[in-house]
């Protein structure tokens, strides 16, 4: 342990040190004028107001090239005053007929059309800012920045309108401040680039000049200056709901009524902080989930998609503590329900999630850069309800009135970089142990970008009431050459076996340690018949933490090559030329699984996406020769583009893996449990229909199908002796299966004002398990499936904006 402080001191020694001086073009600036009339957001750029604007010309190109002039003018203009920021933009074509104009659904930044793109970070830290993006066919997008990416998730209120006409096409934005966080003192004006992205020819251009060979286009904007001190008005909005629903449960023989109402609203607590809060939220209309039947030792991750948890958290994303998925989840004592019955009586009710009472979230950045971020949940009480034969019902609590909570502070420092606080604590009452996670994390770049350091460290407690309290600690650290065509990452990364997040985090497993060195190779301008071309090549050891006996290790490589006739191609390889030690296949602490060597491959193709119609293709072949073990995957995914407003798509994977190795059941004994692994072949397809028919751009029709069948058909029985191998045993029970989940959601939306929807939504579910009768018959299954019992709902949303300024102006 003595080498770290030498090699600490020797990393900061590199990060200060300027190795290469790359060439810089000069960052360029533009002025915002005041104006005492806003214009008319009609997209036209008729009113006499932009006259006299000086605008931000002089276009870089970014794709196919990265370098040169644009060769296309483009145009945008800035006015402002103390209610909004106006931009109007004017795309010259020198073939206006062939602007294409696909519509789709708001936040689609990949459709068939044009785009101008909106760069704004009003802190001018090279790391936070908002994207405000519309097509030429009319369609919105804006996204948050932040130094982990785009947040598409983020949404905001504001106008904007395009027109197409002869020399071109326009488009005029109205951004409140609201949509903003920004401080008064805005003297030395913010960041600023703009992005302008012509379909038809597949370029992109800048505004302000982005390198490719820099890691982060965010540290390259331009500036907006000229504005006098803004006085923002009050930033205040409620988002009022009601709600009704018909559901029928499979298990029910009666519909279900329900209806529901509650409220968003948002606070400007100061020009840079906003109080986000939600009661008494229904979240019944978001997408049902890909749900698949878990064979592994891990959870499952679940993307988030409740809107109020998926939008403005990217403070709470530091740390990788916070998985809002916690909050509202199943009830910690679902499965213990069948415990508690007592004769003749029968589960009758037992909810899959908690109900939530009330959401906040807290967040902002001052003048300085810095940024706290604070978010609170509260849970109701959530309870079973159990009936005997004569009719009487009992309730028993499955989780009590929990309480989350997250707290951040993030400091913006030179150079980019920044350093982050962080604490978790979870809450569920007198008789559960209290969780409580925190942390730090940093990131450091040197001064021209070309190298950086990252760390974390965080530390698990389990306050328990009777029990010992545990902690646990995870740490990672990685060094970077961020520059240049070739670039590298190391990283160093440890969880200890009693590490545990979980309660409002998600990891899939503890007690372990890897040590990866990433080499990248890149080649960002066209050349030969490439436009570009991307590689990778990953070198990966692993231990266990505890007594860092051998558990993996790896070489993986990667490579993605686009031909100037828009042709992507991608190669990836992954050997494992030892045995692995899997620790976690049995289930059991300490016992190892020993896998043996294993190679694999993969290929994808994907096609030009201005075609109408189009496929893309993926292979994957790997092979565990030892096992005499195969597995092979195929996807496929047609996509037809019948017009502008009406596209089809389709996916469908299938996978299947011969003489796969995994665990079955543990047998408890008197001397110790008989670990019984198995031997099968698997058989996985995915299908996947999904349509799209865009009305206008406010109203929309969105169909999509999922239907997921697995098949286990096991051959042969194996005990897991204490060495990790295989020791052939007699075990009788029949575990094959067949599983199948089939969803079905319908939605219709409706946004007949900025930030106001009508939406319609059905939602069909259906859930199998079958035992009997296996064979691998893909479509006699799927028969089977829809003959089964279904869950039905049908709902009905108004969601409603209030804006206090646009009412007290009335």
């Amino acid at each position: 342990m003595k080498i770290l402080p030498k090699l600490f001191l020797f990393l900061l020694l590199i990060l200060n040190f300027s190795a290469v001086a790359y060439g810089q073009y000069e960052r360029k600036q533009v002025i915002a004028v005041k104006t005492d009339t806003p214009p008319l957001i009609d997209g036209n750029l008729s009113d006499r107001v932009w006259e006299g604007v000086t605008a931000a010309s002089d276009f870089f190109q970014y794709e196919p090239k990265n370098s040169g002039d644009a060769g296309l003018n483009t145009e945008v203009r800035f006015l402002y005053d103390n209610n909004a920021l106006y931009i109007g933009a004017m795309m010259y074509d020198s073939l206006p007929e062939k602007i294409t104009r696909e519509l789709g659904f708001r936040d689609s930044d990949n459709l068939n059309t044009d785009y101008i793109s909106i760069e704004i970070n009003p802190f001018d830290d090279g790391l936070n800012g908002f994207i405000f993006m519309v097509s030429s066919s009319g369609v919105q997008v804006d996204k948050k920045i932040t130094e982990e990416g785009e947040d598409v998730s983020w949404n905001a209120v504001w106008k904007s309108n395009v027109a197409i006409n002869d020399s071109g096409w326009s488009a005029e934005f109205s951004i409140p401040y609201s949509a903003l966080r920004f401080s008064k003192e805005v003297k030395n004006g913010w960041g600023l680039n703009i992005w302008r992205i012509r379909r038809s020819t597949r370029e992109t251009f800048t505004w302000n000049f982005v390198d490719k060979k820099i890691e982060g286009a965010q540290k390259q904007t331009g500036i907006i200056v000229g504005f006098e001190e803004v006085k923002p008005p009050t930033r205040l909005s409620f988002h009022p709901y009601v709600s009704g629903y018909v559901q029928k449960k499979a298990s029910e023989p009666k519909w279900l009524y329900s209806h529901h109402y509650g409220m968003d609203f948002k606070y400007g607590l100061s020009e840079s902080f906003t109080l986000d809060m939600t009661l008494i939220p229904d979240f019944g209309q978001v997408q049902s989930d890909d749900q698949v039947y878990n064979l592994t030792p891990f959870e499952i991750y679940y993307e988030e998609k409740r809107p109020f948890f998926t939008e403005g958290t990217e403070l709470f994303q530091k740390g990788n503590i916070f998985y809002s998925r916690r909050v509202g989840a199943l009830p910690i004592g679902y499965f213990a329900v069948d415990d508690s019955l007592k004769e003749n009586e029968y589960i009758k009710i037992n909810p899959t999630q908690t109900n939530l009472i009330n959401a906040t979230k807290l967040s902002g950045r001052t003048a300085n850069g810095f940024g706290i971020g604070v978010f609170n949940a509260v849970s109701a009480n959530t309870y079973a309800t159990l009936s005997d034969s004569t009719g009487n019902t009992r309730k028993i609590i499955t989780q009590p009135v929990s309480n989350f909570n997250m707290i951040v502070l993030d400091q913006n420092l030179k150079n980019n970089s920044y350093i982050s606080l962080y604490n978790t604590n979870v809450y569920k009452g007198a008789n559960y142990y209290t969780a409580n996670v925190s942390g730090v994390q940093f990131l450091l770049f040197n001064k021209p970008s070309t190298y950086s350091l990252f760390g974390r460290f965080n530390l698990s407690q389990q306050y328990n009431t009777e029990a010992k309290d545990e902690l646990g600690i995870h740490y990672n650290f990685q060094f970077s050459k961020t520059k240049g065509q070739f670039r590298f990452n190391y990283s160093s990364e440890a969880k200890s076996d009693t590490y545990n997040p979980n309660d409002l985090g998600f990891i899939q497993s503890n007690n372990s340690t890897s040590n990866m060195l990433e080499l990248n190779y890149n080649f960002y301008n066209p050349f030969w018949k490439l436009l570009r071309l991307n590689n990778s090549l990953n070198i990966n050891y692993q231990t266990l933490y505890d007594f860092k006996k051998f558990t993996d290790f790896s070489l993986m490589g990667n490579s993605w090559a686009t031909f100037k006739n828009h042709l992507s191609v991608g190669f990836n390889f992954f050997i494992r030329p030892v045995d692995e030690y899997d620790y976690y296949e049995s289930r059991t602490s300490g016992k190892p699984f020993i896998i043996p060597p294993e190679w694999q491959f993969k290929i994808i193709l994907s096609p030009d996406y201005r075609k109408p119609f189009i496929v893309d293709f993926s292979a994957n072949y790997s092979t565990i020769p030892q096992h005499d073990n195969s597995s092979v995957i195929l996807s496929l995914s047609p996509r037809m583009r019948i017009n502008d407003r009406f596209t089809v798509r389709f996916k469908s994977s299938w996978n299947r893996q011969t003489n796969d190795y995994g665990y079955v059941t543990t047998i408890n004994t008197t001397n110790s449990p008989i670990i019984i692994m198995g031997r099968r072949n698997l058989e996985n397809v995915e299908n996947i229909f999904q349509t799209s028919y865009i009305f206008s751009n406010h109203i929309a029709l969105d169909f999509r199908l999922r239907h997921y069948w697995l098949g286990a058909n096991y051959l042969q029985y194996f005990n897991l002796e204490n060495n990790g191998r295989l020791g052939i045993i007699e075990h009788n029970e029949n575990n094959d299966f067949e599983v199948d989940i089939f969803n079905i959601d319908l939605l219709i939306r409706w946004e007949f004002s900025p930030g106001s929807e009508l939406a319609f939504v059905w939602k069909n579910a259906i859930q199998s398990y079958f035992t009997d009768d296996f064979q691998y018959n893909y479509f006699r299954n799927l028969g089977r499936t829809l003959y089964s019992p279904s869950d039905n709902s049908l709902s009905i949303k108004l969601l409603y904006y209030l804006d206090y300024l646009n009412l007290k102006n009335k």
